[in-house]
Parts: structure tokens; C-alpha cells; sequence
């Protein structure tokens, strides 16, 4: 995925967000800071896809949401499949030329968590890359289950506690 244009520091600092503050991610949580950097780099459209998680639950409190831009939320484990979906059909209406002319480039960017990356959802990324589909994906990995009590994932680095291993485990 080709980046059209990055800005120096002066543009970066005088940017719009496109990831907007108002989430109830924890306090010191880097996801918003990694999503914000991302999201306000380039002007180029982004379709953003997030499973059920952390990111998810905390940026789109109805009636409320983080993301001013395109935005799919799927099941725990499915971005890396919404997102290559989006990613065939925008090729596909490319192909056939029903896009309008001269429409800014469409970037795709999926976030997962450990938890959806290393464990239940490898598969589908891995499907994704192998099928070639052009998009980004960024795992958070904050190195547990962080959403639903703290539970290891296989992320965890050997010897962290979590609530379902104890020290050095």
C-alpha cells in the first residue's frame, strides 16, 4: 500500500483530527495515540475496520463515535475479513469503472488485538495476506485480553501475571 503523501511536522500539527478524543479508552492507553498518529499522517480515504474489542467498545458508545471516517465494526475475530471485503469490492467498482473520476485513493487499514490476532483470528488475517488483499494491519497488543477481565492471550510474555496465569506461568 503505496502512502500518497506524508506531512512534515508543520502539517501534522495544523491537522484535523480524524480520531476524535471523545472515547473512554483507559487513561495512558497508547491505542489512541497509535490510531490518532495513523489517522491524521495521510489525507488520502481510509475504510477503517475493528473487531470487538478494546479500540471497538471504547470509540463507539451510541449514540457516539471516535472515528470521522469510514468505519466497520465486526465480531471479535473478523477485520482482517470486513476489511478485504471492502478492499475487493472498491477494486471490483475500480474494474468496472463505477468509481467517480478523480475520486481521492482509498487506503485500508484493519486494528485487532492480541487477543483477536495471535489466538482467535490469525486465521483470518492470514487467508487475507494470502489472498494478497492490500490493506494495513496493526495489532494492539497490549498483552492480555484487556476488554473482557484481563485473561492471557498468546501475546502474553512468559512470566506476566494476568487473571488467568499466575506469575511466571
Amino acid at each position: 500500500m503505496a502512502i500518497t503523501s506524508i506531512k512534515n511536522l508543520k502539517e501534522f500539527s495544523t491537522n484535523n483530527d480524524r480520531f476524535e478524543g471523545a472515547h473512554t479508552l483507559c487513561p495512558g492507553c497508547a491505542h489512541s495515540m497509535i490510531v490518532r498518529e495513523l489517522m491524521n499522517c495521510t489525507d488520502d480515504n481510509l475504510v477503517v475496520a475493528t473487531n470487538t474489542g478494546c479500540l471497538e467498545v471504547s470509540t463507539a458508545v451510541y449514540p457516539f463515535t471516535s472515528w470521522d471516517t469510514s468505519w466497520i465494526h465486526i465480531g471479535f475475530e473478523n477485520a482482517p475479513s470486513a476489511i478485504s471485503g471492502a478492499e475487493a469490492m472498491h477494486k471490483a467498482r475500480k474494474k468496472k469503472g463505477t468509481l467517480k473520476d478523480g475520486e481521492a485513493p482509498v487506503k485500508f487499514v484493519a486494528f485487532g488485538g492480541d487477543g483477536s490476532t495471535f489466538d482467535i483470528g490469525f486465521q483470518w488475517l492470514s487467508g487475507a495476506m494470502e489472498r494478497g488483499h492490500d490493506f494495513t494491519y496493526i495489532c494492539l497488543d497490549n498483552e492480555n485480553y484487556a476488554n473482557t477481565g484481563g485473561q492471557r492471550s498468546s501475546a502474553t510474555p512468559i512470566g506476566a501475571t494476568t487473571s488467568t496465569a499466575q506469575a511466571g506461568t
